[in-house]
């Protein structure tokens, strides 16, 4: 699936599929915030996954950004100029809060063009990246992370789409494949046997209660939704138009 330029998606809610279980082609849902997103990058484990490719014909900001959060920023992100890769985040600080840049040599142009699988793993105070299940980078780092990333969903193609500042949006173009969410886990075993599993044999899973998203893009409805092959229906949709500043 493209996610296009400007036009980014979220995690954000929980949705209710009580009434419209059987019917994805259904025009509305009840839904509720997901304050689960908002808070589990605090958490002292937990791991993101998510295959995607970006290639000459993707339009992007000079910094792009797979997924993240907004404030200050945090996530995956690509510099479209220069071609480096990175996972960024920030953590609070006596006085200021202090920047954190885990360069990912590794993923080169090339893997991004023809389409790579990054994890990106937390361990209490320790983030590991692997490229393609290989692991290519630690980062130990002290304290908290900002209390910024507590205030909204994850983003999409973006970090923050509503902000007047422009070089903070991280609007970027990329064909995403694959992305899960798994928290109280950080054995990157666990993620890669995820990735193999056909969906339904992951009911009988022990890690399936640590799913907190899995987004295979095979389910789509007529909205665009995204279904979540997880038990937490944690839908991936678009962000409104009237939140993505001009």
């Amino acid at each position: 699936m493209k996610i296009k330029y400007k036009e980014p998606y979220w995690v954000k809610f929980n949705w209710d599929l009580s009434t419209h279980h059987e019917n994805q082609y259904v025009t509305e849902f009840n839904k509720n915030d997901n304050y689960t997103f908002y808070d589990f990058q605090h958490n002292s484990s937990y791991i993101i996954t998510c295959e995607y490719k970006i290639d000459e014909t993707c339009r992007a900001d000079e910094y792009a950004m797979v997924y993240g959060k907004p404030g200050k920023n945090m996530g995956l992100t690509y510099n479209y100029k220069t071609g480096v890769s990175s996972f960024e985040f920030w953590t609070k600080g006596d006085g200021d809060d202090k920047f954190h840049f885990i360069h990912l040599n590794e993923i080169s142009r090339n893997d991004l063009r023809n389409g790579v699988i990054v994890s990106i793993v937390r361990r209490n105070k320790k983030m590991i990246v692997y490229k393609n299940f290989e692991e290519i980078a630690q980062y130990k780092f002290q304290g908290e992370l900002i209390d910024d990333y507590k205030n909204t969903g994850l983003f999409i193609g973006c970090s923050n789409p509503g902000t007047p500042v422009p070089e903070h949006r991280y609007h970027g173009e990329l064909y995403l494949d694959y992305f899960t969410i798994m928290d109280g886990i950080s054995d990157i075993k666990l993620s890669h046997d995820l990735y193999v599993s056909e969906t339904y044999n992951i009911l009988n899973k022990k890690y399936y209660k640590n799913i907190l998203c899995l987004y295979d893009f095979k389910t789509v409805n007529n909205l665009g939704i995204i279904y979540d092959e997880s038990k937490y229906c944690n839908f991936l949709e678009k962000v409104p138009t009237y939140l993505i500043a001009e």
